[in-house]
């Protein structure tokens, strides 16, 4: 599978990364994942105190790039900064198998959007594009459409991710997730030196706690 990203995404102001990992284990949990989500969140909630996620610059710069392209931020907030507040109001965040577990910290730590798809459900290469007319299938099991020109991740027949808003059904990853294909997302506010730092820890985690062999695809 090849990840291609078509020069008027780059031209928003968006930084990307494909990172393929394959052999892993997303199963159960176990109690070195447990230690460590513990440690980690000890450390998040120190790092959080007196947060401001209005002035914070790697949040404003995903909202400054849904500007550019005239998204209303109130129904359309970025996973990470969801994900941001509900951990600053101490609401619950999803739980469940290895993978999500590391994706929460791991977003939480570097406040940038991640993406985990199961390689197995692609088809064909993935593009990150401009697109409009399309379809796709919500986590929610909505069919929702694109009625204007959006930055979205495509397969070779579907979207599989809405800007850095919403996942499309197709691709989400399971206890059973073999093989994941994973994007990296920064913006304007992120040099490229952060980004590689936060895919190298991405990739450390996850072939640490789930196993596997990990391979950039793009950077």
């Amino acid at each position: 599978m090849k990840f291609i990203v078509k020069r008027e995404a780059l031209d928003l102001g968006l930084k990307v990364v494909g990172i393929i990992i394959k052999n892993i284990n997303n199963s159960q949990m176990n109690k070195d994942i447990l230690i460590f989500k513990e440690k980690a969140y000890k450390e998040l909630k120190e790092k959080y105190k007196n947060f401001n996620i209005e002035t914070d610059l790697i949040l404003r710069g995903f909202n400054e790039i849904h500007k550019k392209i005239d998204i209303k931020r109130r129904k359309n907030i970025p996973i990470n900064e969801y994900i941001i507040k509900r951990f600053l109001k101490s609401e619950p965040l999803e739980e469940g198998n290895c993978l999500i577990e590391l994706y929460n910290i791991i977003t939480l730590d570097s406040r940038l959007f991640i993406a985990i798809h199961d390689l197995d459900k692609i088809k064909g290469d993935v593009t990150l594009e401009i697109t409009n007319n399309k379809k796709y299938v919500t986590v929610k099991n909505e069919i929702k459409t694109i009625n204007q020109d959006e930055y979205v991740y495509m397969d070779a027949q579907d979207v599989i991710y809405r800007l850095d808003v919403d996942q499309s059904q197709k691709t989400l990853f399971t206890d059973n997730t073999k093989n994941i294909f994973i994007t990296l997302e920064g913006n304007e506010a992120t040099s490229a030196e952060y980004l590689m730092e936060v895919a190298s820890e991405i990739i450390d985690l996850i072939t640490t706690y789930c196993g596997g062999t990990a391979q950039i695809i793009y950077k």
